[in-house]
């Protein structure tokens, strides 16, 4: 994409305001999707579109728009950025499938399989334009809203997997997603959708942790640390198998997957930790001050249904087995007194089901 790209940010948290504010920064037109309500605050970013990105990034930009139509937002978009929850895919992509057009690169950021999602809802819509559609492994930062206007950027990634479907529109998505980040993080490619999905280093930081501090969350939830209070030496141990059980998965799968620990070195920095409890307390760590997470936080909401439950089943069609995921799953749903693994984001859901692992890779490329 020689021309100056234009832009539709899909979203309104942290990630989408970071990705508006560093877009708009270029000089690179850009128009933000709110998906939810009219608060005090989108009104005040609607009519005066800027946003200042403070900390590891210091940039500002005007955006072209602030919107809740996405007819206005998608207006002429080249690139389509779907920066929200994994749960909130479903209601975006209903809303982004009428105003997708030939050409158009869907970049989901992070994926959480929400590239397959979106090809099976389209075909159920009768959608048949002709789109690029990548995912990321993750967010490209660690960041947090701290005004209406101003996102802080506790930390930026240096390296993130992208990948993209068909296979062969992966180097021009790079291309974009380089273009916006050059300098600053590092995109480079993956094999397939699957591999990003499975890349998640929520997968490995969040669940069990939680399950394993349930009580002490509970009761401290406001001032509890996930990772500084939460990760343990001994706790890091069982999250450092658990890892080893999503590499394996990765393995069967003819992927190969990152180990967390090598993942939060190539994001944030190498130095000597050598287990996850000591990275997330070394001064390379962005996790300080994360606090808040109750014991029924998208942690656990969001992360077992949507990455611990597709993952169990690709596992099972390529022949293996996931037992500390399993029992993630099985200890979650008895703690919220909900079945994760039949509400979970099964192939079914996916528009795989009945698929042989063959089919799935290739419909994953």
């Amino acid at each position: 994409m020689d021309s100056m790209p234009r832009f539709a940010v899909m979203g309104s948290g942290n990630g989408a305001r970071a990705f508006c504010g560093q877009i708009a920064a270029l000089g690179m037109p850009v128009r933000m999707f709110e998906p939810l309500e009219a608060t005090a605050d989108f009104l005040k970013l609607e009519k005066e579109r800027e946003i200042f990105l403070e900390g590891d990034i210091k940039v500002h930009g005007r955006l072209d728009a602030v919107t809740m139509d996405p007819a206005e937002a998608m207006k002429d978009a080249d690139v389509v950025l779907v920066v929200v929850p994994s749960f909130a895919h479903p209601s975006i992509f209903s809303r982004m499938i009428p105003h997708l057009k030939d050409g158009t690169h869907v970049v989901i950021v992070p994926g959480n399989y929400g590239g397959l999602l979106l090809k099976k809802m389209m075909a159920e819509a009768g959608c048949n334009v002709r789109v690029a559609i990548s995912e990321t492994a993750t967010l490209p930062y660690a960041c947090r809203i701290s005004a209406y206007n101003t996102v802080q950027i506790y930390k930026k990634k240096f390296r993130v997997k992208l990948a993209t479907s068909p296979a062969d529109q992966n180097a021009p998505a790079l291309g974009i997603m380089n273009r916006i980040f050059g300098g600053l993080v590092e995109f480079f490619h993956a094999k397939n959708l699957i591999e990003v999905a499975l890349e998640n280093a929520n997968y490995t930081l969040h669940p069990l942790p939680i399950l394993l501090n349930y009580g002490a969350i509970e009761m401290h939830g406001p001032t509890f640390r996930h990772y500084m209070d939460g990760i343990t030496p001994i706790i890091s141990e069982k999250v450092e198998a658990m890892d080893a059980e999503r590499v394996a998965i990765g393995k069967a799968l003819g992927l190969d997957l990152v180990p967390a620990m090598t993942q939060l070195k190539m994001y944030y920095g190498e130095n000597e930790a050598k287990t996850i409890y000591e990275y997330v307390n070394s001064p390379d760590s962005p996790y300080v001050d994360i606090v808040g997470h109750s014991v029924k936080s998208r942690y656990l909401t969001e992360d077992v249904p949507g990455l611990l439950v597709p993952a169990i089943h690709l596992a099972r069609l390529a022949g293996t087995d996931a037992p500390i995921a399993k029992l993630v799953v099985d200890l979650a749903s008895f703690l919220h007194g909900t079945d994760y693994m039949k509400n979970g984001m099964s192939p079914e859901k996916l528009g795989l089901g009945g698929k042989t692992l063959e089919e799935i890779i290739r419909v994953a490329s």
